[in-house]
This record gives C-alpha cells, structure tokens and sequence, in this order.
C-alpha cells in the first residue's frame, strides 16, 4: 500500500495486518472510513482470521456490506498480481501472498452472498410497492405505447404542454432517469465548473481523468460522482477495460484468469508490462462496481421523490391522456394486444398472476411486440388529430404495465 501522504494523520492509519486487530471498537470504526485502503487492510485482516469478533461485526454491518466486497475485489486482484509478480522474481514471499490470496477469495465469496441476500431483500420490499398490472386494459395501453414509441413520445409532449408541464419523454434507460431526476432537483448536486469542465472534455481527455481516478484507489474525483457524468463515466470506464483486457491478458472483462504461458520466461520490460495492466485492470473493476452502485442509488432516489413530488399527479394525467390518444388512434394494434392477453383474463378483465407468470408476461410481450413491428406503419405516419376516449380509458401509471 502506499504511503499516506497526509502527515496529520494519526500513526496508527498504517498499520500490519495483525496490528488492526489493536484497535479498540471507535478507532477501528474511524478507521475504515478514512481511506480506501484502510478498508482493504481490514478485509485482508479479518480474511485471515486476525480481527476480534466485534471488529468483524463492524466490518460486517449491512451498511458497510457493499463498500465491503469493493474491497475484497480490489484485494483479491490486487494479491493475485503480487504473487504473480513474486513468483516471476522467484520472491519467497509468494507462498504467504497465495495464501492471502486464497482466503480472501473465500471471504469475497461469503460477502457476496450477503450482499446479494441484502439486495434481494430490498428488492422484495421494493417490489411489493410496484408489481406489473394485473388489468388486461393498463397492460395493453402499456404495451401499445412500447409498440408506436415515437408517435407516443410526441402524444405525451403535447398532453405535457396542455398541463403546462416542461416536456420531459419517457426515460430510455437509468441514465436519462438519474439526469432528469437532477434537473428536477430530486438531486440536488451542485453543477460546479469542474463538473462543466468534464461535461465538455473531449472522450480520450476524459478517460484519462476516469483512468486517473481509478489508479489512485484512496482518493475520489468528486466531479466524476456527479448525476449528470455518470453516463460519460460508465463509458470511460467500459472503454478503459475493453482496452486493458488483452493487454493484460485476462480471461475476460470481469476476471483476470492464468498468466498466458511462457510468462516466466518473458523479459522484464514486457512481464511488467502485462502486471501493470493487470492491476489498473482490477482497480478499473472496483470503479465499476462503485459507479454501478452509485447509479441504482441515484435511480432509487429519483423514483422515491417523483413519488412524493407536486406535480406527480400532472404528470400521471398527461400520461393517461397520451395514452388514451394513442389508443383512439390504434384500435386495430389495440385488438391485437387485447385478443393476446385474453386466454390469461378472468371474467372481469384481471391478469391471475398465477396464472399469468412473469416469465408468460414477458414472452407474451415479446411476441406481440414483433408482431406489432411487422405489421405496423411508421410511427410518424400518425395522423395528428386528438381523437375521443375508447373503453381503455384505465388511468394508470407506465411503469405498472411491465
């Protein structure tokens, strides 16, 4: 680990492995949050055994679980390139390397069943506050605004300016969510010239700065955090391992595998060459992972504040009349949708979701979405006139019909 380059920093922030375990419970909890690297020293530590059960508790706490298996990566990377790099010097230290390497890795996966049990609970929770429709009538308006997309983007802009709403379109993946969400300040990050600075940077300028974030694991680039970087930033970084992973002759873009054969008797210039790419490569990873974190709390952020926000109901109007436009204007599309749900529909319209299973849901969304897009005309053909309200006149909001 590199040296802390702070010199106010207490004594005790560098510390050996078994040292940690010294710490008493509020200067180990001060600790972990003072730099990455801190974190890293403490999961190697309690991987091999050397932390006290309260410590690993701390370590351990649901708050901490994701930043935790960050670390445990980076570490596992990291241990594995150093016995890599020993056994090419024929170091005596590798022996004790691999075998930090290999408790590690044990502990790594331990962690990730936490992490992955933890999230499936947040999951369910979330889930039981937004499940598919089961109505036959919001899920077909539904599916018809995914089958004519343009024609209802331009429905909802005109429902939008009715309300006398900003026109915002439907968001085509987290990205575009976690930037409206910030221009309607349930975000609220500072848009400071820095971050204006990145936003103009050419690509190669500003996958260095992503490439300079990550090589300096105990330091963050705030700027590179922000809501509206985030989809500059996930391809920087995407770009940036597409590109390391055969110099660093990896396996594949998340796993470094085997050294390629013959690497023992490589000159030092070009052995070095593949080590060094292999290490940027786990710490590109770790950003990863951070940045996927990042953008689903940003998401969950945005959807937790629309709920509460003051023009939601507006907003759900010129939804459903954008939808009931797009409906008057397709009642053939609209049969079709209706006639495919139909074998699944009780008596009074309702979707069984027993009987209508989200694997059924999806393959039947599928389908008549293909079928619609063979036969349909262009989106832009619609004719622009606002036609009555049919029988599908369900209000709903989008999201429930998936």
């Amino acid at each position: 680990m590199p040296e802390p380059t702070d010199s106010t920093q207490p004594q005790y922030l560098r510390l050996r492995l078994r040292e940690v375990a010294t710490l008493d419970d509020e200067a180990f909890a001060h600790y972990l949050q003072e730099r990455f690297e801190h974190l890293v020293t403490a999961a190697i530590a309690d991987a091999g055994g050397h932390l006290r059960p309260a410590q690993h508790d701390l370590l351990h706490a649901p708050a901490r679980l994701h930043q935790l298996r960050d670390a445990l990566t980076f570490a596992e990377g990291d241990l594995q390139v150093a016995a890599e790099r020993m056994t090419y010097r024929q170091d005596p230290r590798a022996s004790r390397t691999a075998r930090q390497l290999r408790q590690v890795r044990t502990a790594r996966h331990q962690v990730h069943r936490e992490t992955a049990a933890l999230r499936r609970s947040e999951e369910r929770t979330r889930e039981a506050e937004k499940t598919p429709s089961t109505d036959t009538s919001t899920t077909a308006r539904g599916w018809l605004s995914q089958a004519y997309p343009v024609r209802f983007a331009q429905l909802l802009a005109q429902a939008q300016a009715t309300a006398g709403l900003p026109a915002r379109p439907l968001a085509k993946d987290v990205f575009d969510t976690i930037e409206e969400g910030w221009a309607d300040a349930h975000l609220p990050a500072p848009r400071t010239p820095e971050v204006d600075r990145l936003l103009v940077m050419g690509v190669v300028t500003f996958r260095g700065v992503v490439a300079d974030d990550a090589r300096n694991q105990n330091d963050r680039d705030p700027a590179l955090r922000h809501p509206l970087l985030q989809r500059h930033w996930n391809t920087a970084l995407e770009e940036l391992i597409g590109l390391t992973v055969p110099v660093a002759r990896a396996s594949s873009s998340s796993a470094l595998g085997s050294l390629p054969d013959g690497f023992a008797d490589l000159p030092e210039p070009d052995a070095f060459k593949i080590l060094n790419a292999r290490r940027f490569l786990v710490a590109a990873w770790q950003r990863r992972a951070e940045h996927n974190r990042l953008i689903r709390q940003y998401a969950i952020t945005v959807t937790d504040r629309r709920r509460t926000a003051p023009d939601r109901d507006l907003r759900i109007q010129a939804l459903d009349t954008a939808l009931d436009r797009l409906v008057a204007e397709q009642p053939a599309a609209t049969a079709r949708i209706l006639a495919r749900l139909r074998p699944y529909a009780t008596a009074d319209g309702s979707l069984e979701p027993d009987t209508f299973t989200p694997a059924l849901r999806a393959q039947a969304k599928r389908e008549v979405l293909a079928d619609l897009a063979a036969i349909r005309r262009p989106d832009l053909a619609m004719p622009s006139a606002v036609l009555p309200r049919t029988a599908l006149a369900t209000p709903t909001a989008l999201a429930a019909t998936r």
